[in-house]
């Protein structure tokens, strides 16, 4: 099912996890969790998507998640990374599942554990079977973006499979852009410089048509509204992802105004130091405020993704810039990997 019904009661809400296994290991134990998942007090653990690409141990995150959720202690929904694995795309940081991208990824993120042959089929059919929504009354859980008409598309199709999905949205929208009046200049500028993409030393212009078909694919495709949420245009290329990029990620909580609460990964909120510019503009609160136009929406993901950055330096886990949380619902209190608690503020 595509949607499904978060379970009553009182909940963890875990961020991007990435690969982070010790991370994560640490964090349920302040949290109170045993072993195997169970927790004393009956409480359920959520994970809010991207468990996997970039960490040390991405195998061992989707091996205790997915052992969590067949016994009913866990439940997740889906991050773009997942759709990534999902769809067959062998992007940054996920060399680890990809043998094609194994070399690579290594020079960034090794070292790191790969995945053992004959597991491949195991975590896809497992993802197969995880919902892009989790929501209750007052709560709703989405990896990037609560975007009501992708929300309605998705529901109305709750049933159908998700890569067969992917692909027709996909296909429909190769159709819908050959019209659009700058798909021709979008041709060109991937003639001309798409082989540079992948090369962070290269002098890009900013490509006006590419930027123009990122933002429309992201809001065509139901999947990456919900996953990767909405962009816009850049004011000037940059490179991140392992790849140049011509569009920008929109606060789109700015517009959300519905009552029940919406807790999202994605975004790489910074807990320590100076946010870089593109999420100074995204995040204009302090990281353990609620955001958005009413309060209602909380981003998670405090950047425990970026490790590998602190790997290459040899600065050990304890002293990162950069956590793994949980929001402990309906309490509204964080708590990290490093066992600090904060309360946050609506």
């Amino acid at each position: 099912m595509l949607t499904d019904t978060l379970p009553a009661g009182k909940l963890d809400i875990i961020g991007d996890v990435h690969g982070h296994f010790d991370a994560l290991t640490e964090l349920l134990d302040h949290l109170g969790y045993r072993d195997n998942g169970s927790h004393p007090a009956g409480r359920r653990l959520v994970f809010v998507g991207d468990l996997a690409d970039r960490g040390p141990d991405s195998p061992a995150v989707f091996a205790w998640v997915m052992a969590a959720c067949a016994a009913g202690r866990a439940h997740m929904v889906l991050g773009n990374h997942e759709a990534n694995l999902l769809t067959g795309e062998a992007k940054d940081g996920s060399g680890w599942f990809f043998a094609e991208r194994s070399e690579r990824d290594g020079r960034c993120y090794a070292p790191w554990q790969t995945l053992p042959a004959g597991e491949h089929g195991r975590i896809l059919d497992f993802l197969a079977q995880q919902p892009l929504l989790l929501e209750r009354s007052d709560l709703r859980i989405v990896h990037a973006a609560w975007q009501d008409k992708a929300v309605e598309t998705v529901r109305r199709r709750r049933s159908e499979n998700l890569a067969d999905l992917y692909q027709e949205w996909e296909d429909d929208l190769c159709r819908c852009i050959r019209h659009a009046p700058w798909y021709d200049d979008y041709l060109d500028e991937q003639r001309r410089y798409a082989h540079l993409f992948d090369d962070p030393a290269a002098k890009l212009p900013l490509l006006a048509a590419t930027a123009a078909h990122d933002v429309y694919r992201n809001g065509a495709n139901p999947l990456r509204m919900l996953t990767c949420g909405p962009e816009a245009s850049a004011a000037a290329p940059f490179f991140a992802g392992g790849r140049w990029r011509f569009s920008v990620r929109e606060p789109w909580w700015n517009r959300y105004t519905a009552s029940a609460a919406v807790v999202i990964g994605h975004y790489w909120r910074p807990w320590q130091g100076e946010a870089a510019p593109r999420r100074s503009e995204m995040f204009t609160v302090p990281p353990h405020h609620w955001h958005g136009a009413g309060g209602k929406v909380f981003c998670c993901d405090f950047s425990v993704g970026a490790r590998w950055r602190e790997r290459k330096r040899h600065i050990a886990p304890q002293h990162s810039a950069y956590r793994l949380a949980a929001l402990r619902w309906p309490e509204r209190t964080l708590l990290f990997d490093n066992g600090e608690a904060v309360a946050t503020v609506a």
